[in-house]
């Protein structure tokens, strides 16, 4: 018998029998293969995809934060603008209406009577490009200054107040007797420019001395970068007046938010003496008895991200009051944030006749 026909006679009779088996064809390959790319290829696409909507949304949530704390630290600011302690008599500041714009620039060791006089009735006043003061370093294009004075509301020697540094600026309010300047006097290094030196400054009962309150002016801008130079990064940033080098200077600028590409102000003022704006306007042309009947700001802010975002072209312009910026045509998303801030101090101390009682 032949070995074939031996194997079949096997097969037949229930034997196993061990086989070749023949595996997939090329075809069958380059088909899995292609699935199995298509596959890959749909999941990565849904992960960049992912990925790049959580990048955006990042951005967005980033940029929608600084603009609100942008609104919020300007509202702080201008919430306390005007705020003087224990303000006795308020009617010095309409009996003399200021005649010249302080400068927020000017070191303490220049200041005599009339400048203080002044400060004290311009409680804020702001900046147009262009006509920026001295001390603005990497301004912003197309972006205000603003600027505020107030005294800090906590009192020298309370828990959570800044220690004394007779080197630095405070202010006393002469409450014992009420003899025009020597109500408001501002000292630093032991030497006040109003009011004798020496003197002790009274409350009310001429007994106890009068408190002691850091005296506060800030300078708030958009600066054209955040940390370095030229990184590009438009920041808010915040100069004040303190202690430098042996006198009291206006501070190199800090960052608070970056960002920012600029800030557009409002000013309203008061033209009946009632405490109430009747006219806004950006100021560039107020004299100093304007900015001293200013009683409210409307603040104007435009976010930018702070990378850009693929395929993206900002076309859009945007409104800030009466000023209109853009298109920018770049890769940045922009958004403007608007508030109404009313100067609590400087409009509550009046009344209908513009002197208070």
């Amino acid at each position: 018998m032949s070995q074939h026909k031996l194997m079949e006679s096997v097969t037949q009779s229930g034997c196993a029998v061990r086989r070749h088996q023949a595996g997939f064809s090329m075809i069958e390959l380059m088909v899995s293969i292609t699935l199995g790319l298509l596959i890959m290829t749909a999941v990565l696409t849904l992960y960049l995809n992912m990925s790049r909507n959580n990048a955006e949304l990042a951005k967005m949530n980033w940029q929608i934060e600084n603009g609100r704390f942008t609104i919020q630290i300007l509202q702080q600011e201008l919430w306390h603008a005007g705020f003087w302690g224990t303000y006795n008599a308020p009617s010095l500041l309409y009996a003399s209406p200021p005649a010249t714009i302080p400068d927020p620039c000017a070191a303490f060791s220049s200041w005599d009577a009339t400048y203080i006089t002044l400060m004290y009735a311009t409680p804020v006043q702001g900046y147009m490009p262009g006509s920026l003061p001295s001390c603005i370093t990497n301004p912003q294009p197309d972006s205000d200054v603003l600027v505020v004075r107030h005294a800090a509301t906590c009192v020298v020697g309370d828990a959570d107040c800044e220690a004394y540094n007779q080197d630095k600026l405070y202010l006393q309010n002469q409450g014992c007797v009420n003899t025009g300047h020597a109500n408001y006097v501002a000292s630093a290094a032991g030497n006040p420019v109003l009011g004798t030196p020496g003197t002790t400054v009274y409350q009310k009962n001429c007994t106890t001395p009068a408190d002691k309150r850091k005296l506060i002016t800030s300078i708030l801008y958009v600066r054209n970068y955040a940390n370095t130079a030229g990184d590009g990064i438009p920041t808010l940033v915040r100069a004040d007046l303190d202690l430098s080098g042996g006198d009291v200077i206006m501070q190199s600028a800090q960052a608070l938010v970056d960002g920012v590409q600029s800030l557009k102000l409002e000013y309203g003022r008061d033209i009946d003496d009632d405490g109430s704006p009747d006219v806004f306007e950006n100021c560039a042309s107020c004299t100093a008895i304007d900015w001293g009947n200013v009683m409210a700001v409307r603040v104007h802010v435009l976010a930018r991200n702070r990378e850009t975002s693929l395929g993206y072209t900002d076309s859009k312009t945007y409104t800030l009051g009466p000023t209109v910026l853009g298109p920018f045509n770049d890769g940045f998303k922009r958004h403007v944030y608007s508030s109404y801030i009313r100067l609590v101090n400087p409009s509550g101390r009046r009344d209908k006749t513009g002197v208070t009682p």
